[in-house]
């Protein structure tokens, strides 16, 4: 199992990572030498980060932003493979999701940090600050498999967060269909047929369906939920 690596810039933030490990014990905490007892002790930043970035499933730098930014650069592939990047100052003030905040969690752990420090949270990827649906998030969420039309995800992901006239076809039901229905945003209309769906009013179709339809118009994105089971015996 990767770990979550708590990584303290300079002396006056170890205390804050003290108060992280408090409340998450599993979190292993790197500082330098001379730290004290249960911390590692690095004497290379760009080392320790090198090993720990590809070998954590989260990195939590305490110090200055600029300097998180500068060792995590040379590493950084994508958001699919990469830990989740969050830094907080050394007063525990501010808790910031620098990198894979949606698909690597870091946005979710940002939070949490800010209520165990009682410290700011600061997360900028637009859906969370629009309160849209985190659309990369969704199949980890309630396991569903993904798939898009579109040349990539991010174009589909721009219309969504744009508020282009989106249709949502639902043609089964589990958690995550009732939240999408509870929670849907006033540019999204929901259809349960898609005979129902005229494409030419639409920018975007988001389907939630075990079924396979025609290729359409427009860009799409299509989740599919688990409705078959197999056993043995």
């Amino acid at each position: 199992m990767k770990k979550t690596a708590v990584i303290v810039i300079s002396a006056q933030g170890l205390p804050v990572a003290q108060r992280i490990r408090k409340e998450w014990p599993d979190c292993e905490i790197y500082a330098k030498q001379g730290a004290g007892e249960g911390v590692n002790e690095w004497v290379s930043l760009d080392e320790t980060v090198k090993e720990l970035f590809f070998a954590s499933e989260a990195l939590i730098f305490i110090g200055a932003m600029g300097i998180c930014v500068r060792v995590i650069a040379p590493y950084i592939r994508d958001k699919h493979t990469d830990p989740a990047v969050i830094n907080i100052d050394s007063t525990g003030r501010f808790v910031v999701s620098v990198l894979s905040g949606h698909i690597g969690g870091a946005n979710e752990r940002t939070l949490q940090l800010a209520r165990i420090l009682g410290a700011q949270p600061v997360v900028t990827t637009q859906s969370d600050a629009t309160g849209l649906w985190a659309l990369d998030v969704l199949p980890a969420k309630y396991h569903w498999q993904v798939s898009t039309d579109a040349d990539n995800f991010n174009e589909p992901l721009t219309l969504f967060v744009n508020r282009k006239k989106t249709a949502l076809l639902l043609e089964c039901k589990d958690e995550g269909t009732a939240y999408l229905e509870r929670t849907k945003p006033a540019f999204v209309d929901v259809f349960y047929r898609f005979a129902d769906i005229d494409l030419s009013q639409y920018k975007l179709l988001i389907g939630v369906t075990p079924f396979v339809h025609p290729p359409i118009s427009v860009p799409s994105i299509w989740y599919r939920p688990p409705v078959l089971h197999l056993g043995v015996g």
